[in-house]
């Protein structure tokens, strides 16, 4: 049957379901916003283009420059910044919310039940999870894990290695992927110790695949490197309390509302533990990685949206196939095929129509024109070198290449001092040791940064330019 006679009958209520949902999905990775990490990204691929060659030796910065930067994310730079080219930002959003919806359509196809059951789960865990969601290389983590889960719930363990090379290149989280395979791996040593022939031949191939995949990773322009950089960065992180990397307290709305799911999820697992006895192996993998995950959000903010996109399957296999929300099943309604193909058009029409609509008029919610025209010109023509704050760094870096930065959210190129020197002096700290030690003559600032505008401004420091977003201070004399 051909797609147009296929369309002329219309779909089913669950298609319809199903498809309202990655609309939503779709359209919320569509709208993903550009940050600052997302434009010194830019510039790193940039680069490798230009040169053919992935540098380790920092040039975007006049603190640190000529010394070691461990860039470890070199296929995502090169991957964006060809999209960008091609492109510009729209296609650069399109490539990435391909990538995300990609992997949510992954986890969706690791669900078991019916299109309701996965409806409901997806719509209680992605509110949160989404709040993650960047034009950054974590995305390529999101897809890393969904394949990883994928081979390992259907057995294809042989495209392991090749996986983790990629991801390898691509993003730090890699690490991540290989505890996951760990416990995974560990739990199919348990399980062959009472089980099946294939119970054993499963755990022989995860023993002799899991070492081979850590030495992959170890294929990138870090080499062996690659470890002691992805725990030197956490480290640094949680030293400069970079709030992703703090623990996940329940203090605040996220924070109650992660754990109130997380715990809910846990309750699940104990109200249908009987599911657990003889369950397939698919089963087990989901649940072992969805407790990994779970352990790991305890302690990082940042590891709160995967264990938010790995339960969801994990949680529609305990509840089953044949699970109900309702103690009776109801009678069988009506289904209007062709109306609800004209819903989804129209819905799928109306997004479509926004997302082009954001796009074409830039909106501020991207963070596609993060500093205006004037202030970058106005920066420009400083004569010497420029202080900014540490989340600005990244916006420097692409949209004023003349100009080196004082520090950025790469943050591994740069010593705790430098990084707390930033944050001093952006909350209106002493400055004038730091300014003549580097020669820095002008500094270009957000309006929000009243405290370090108002200690310059009362040091006898000129606007050069100031709009309702930016100014751009020069020392007296000049």
């Amino acid at each position: 049957m051909s797609w147009l006679a296929r369309a002329r009958r219309g779909i089913s209520l669950p298609q319809l379901t199903t498809g309202l949902l990655f609309g939503a999905i779709a359209l919320m990775a569509c709208l993903m916003p550009a940050e600052g990490d997302s434009y010194w990204h830019l510039r790193a691929g940039q680069d490798i283009w230009r040169t053919l060659h992935v540098s380790l030796v920092d040039r975007y910065s006049y603190t640190v420059t000529g010394g070691y930067w461990p860039n470890q994310e070199w296929l995502w730079q090169a991957f964006a910044y060809a999209l960008h080219r091609m492109g510009g930002m729209p296609l650069l959003e399109l490539g990435s919310a391909a990538i995300v919806t990609a992997a949510c359509a992954v986890f969706y196809r690791l669900c078991a039940g019916s299109a309701g059951t996965r409806l409901v789960l997806f719509a209680l865990a992605l509110p949160l999870a989404t709040r993650a969601w960047a034009l950054r290389p974590q995305l390529m983590s999101s897809l890393g894990l969904a394949l990883l889960l994928w081979l390992l719930v259907r057995e294809r363990h042989r495209w392991l290695p090749l996986l983790f090379l990629v991801w390898a290149n691509a993003h730090g989280a890699v690490v991540l992927g290989i505890a996951i395979l760990v416990a995974v791996a560990l739990v199919a040593g348990v399980e062959a110790r009472r089980g099946a022939p294939p119970a054993r031949h499963r755990a022989i191939e995860l023993a002799v695949l899991t070492p081979i995949c850590a030495l992959t990773t170890l294929l990138t322009p870090l080499g062996v490197g690659l470890w002691r950089y992805i725990g030197t960065s956490t480290a640094l992180s949680r030293a400069n309390r970079i709030r992703e990397w703090q623990p996940t307290w329940p203090t605040g709305p996220f924070g109650i509302l992660f754990w109130a799911l997380a715990l809910a999820f846990v309750g699940l697992v104990v109200w249908r533990r009987r599911r657990l006895r003889g369950a397939p192996w698919g089963d087990i993998v989901l649940l072992t990685a969805s407790f990994a995950t779970l352990v790991l959000a305890a302690r990082a903010i940042r590891i709160t949206c995967v264990f938010l996109l790995v339960a969801p399957p994990a949680a529609s296999r305990l509840l089953g196939p044949d699970f109900r929300w309702g103690r009776r099943p109801r009678p069988p309604s009506p289904d209007h095929p062709r109306v609800n193909l004209a819903l989804l058009v129209a819905i799928s029409a109306l997004e479509a129509a926004g997302v082009v609509r954001a796009w074409t008029t830039s909106n501020p919610m991207l963070g596609w024109q993060p500093i205006s025209a004037g202030a970058l010109a106005a920066a420009r023509a400083c004569p010497g070198r420029i202080f900014n704050r540490y989340n600005d760094g990244g916006y420097l870096i692409w949209f004023l290449p003349e100009k080196q930065v004082f520090s950025d959210t790469r943050q591994d190129p740069y010593p705790l001092a430098i990084t707390r020197q930033t944050v001093s002096i952006e909350h209106g700290g002493p400055y004038r040791d730091t300014f003549a030690r580097y020669g820095i003559r002008c500094a270009i600032l957000p309006l929000d940064a009243g405290a370090a505008i108002a200690r310059l401004a009362g040091d006898g420091w000129q606007a050069r330019f100031q709009d309702d977003g930016w100014t751009v201070l020069e020392a007296p004399g000049l």
